[in-house]
């Protein structure tokens, strides 16, 4: 949460706050995976801590100078015309869309708010009664209207349901991607592996093992494994492999090892750094 207050507050395009906000949207889609109503908790918490630190400002009028990084609604419980910030527009839950209530009168945000963003303006066939069906307010449907102008409806709302799709799909290819066969260097290396849980759980496993396999051949010199003795192999934040081993059931192995953390001193002291005894490439035969 912490750098991804800092970085809204750095950003200096909205193009900076929407990427930051996908982001941390993803890790909450990382976290829970199965029970998409289980991150309404956590973005709640998110969207709370933006307002905490940029409080919506009173304003009259779409038609005025907006400053940066707010943008004018009038949305939400009770419709107050005010300035948000660019974040709570792209922190909405699109896992979830017929369950997310607005917890704030700027809590929720209409649909055609980001469709508006993604297109040119242009004017609704009223022969067609797509966005009729979608449950809009009156003033929404007088805004997409607006919007949409001259443009044909039905490829306006094709091109906004693929550009949501794509981005869904992509999150479910993260989750679902086999890194088993991937080398260790380039799970640690990689840009695109360096904020992906899977491959921080693939390089914790791998670790573990190591480590474990190392302890089975040095009867005499023996780690206790740790978060931290874990992050010093594969490079990922202790925070992130505390996720990782959920469900490894390393205390356990410890206990019946009668290892503590306390041998990782007297161990480094006596044969070096993990980093140079123990290798996660020889225990798993998977890098060049």
């Amino acid at each position: 949460m912490p750098e991804f207050i800092g970085a809204v507050a750095c950003a200096t395009e909205e193009k900076h706050i929407r990427s930051a906000c996908e982001e941390i949207k993803s890790a909450v889609v990382d976290s829970y995976p199965i029970t998409p109503k289980s991150r309404r908790n956590p973005m709640s918490e998110i969207r709370e801590a933006i307002r905490g630190r940029f409080p919506a400002q009173e304003g009259k009028s779409e038609h005025e100078s907006v400053p940066f990084p707010y943008f004018f609604t009038n949305t939400g419980t009770g419709r107050i015309p005010r300035w948000e910030h660019l974040a709570i527009k792209y922190l909405r839950e699109e896992w979830n869309p017929k369950l997310e209530k607005p917890e704030t009168e700027s809590e929720t945000e209409s649909d055609s708010t980001e469709i508006v963003e993604a297109e040119n303006t242009s004017v609704v066939d009223t022969d067609l009664d797509i966005l009729g069906q979608v449950g809009l307010s009156d003033d929404e449907l007088e805004s997409v209207k607006q919007a949409i102008a001259d443009t044909d409806v039905k490829e306006w709302v094709k091109q906004a349901i693929l550009q949501r799709a794509n981005t869904i799909n992509s999150l479910r290819d993260r989750l679902e991607e086999d890194l088993s066969m991937v080398p260790s260097q380039t799970l640690m290396k990689d840009k695109k592996y360096r904020t992906n849980p899977v491959a921080c759980r693939e390089l914790t496993s791998r670790a573990v093992r190591a480590i474990k396999a190392f302890n089975a051949q040095s009867p005499e010199h023996r780690w206790c494994i740790t978060n931290k003795l874990i992050s010093e192999l594969t490079g990922n934040t202790v925070k992130a492999i505390a996720k990782a081993v959920e469900g490894m059931d390393i205390d356990s192995y410890n206990q019946a090892m009668d290892l503590q953390p306390v041998h990782n001193r007297l161990t480094k002291a006596a044969i070096g750094d993990v980093k140079v005894v123990v290798s996660i490439k020889d225990v798993l035969g998977v890098d060049e």
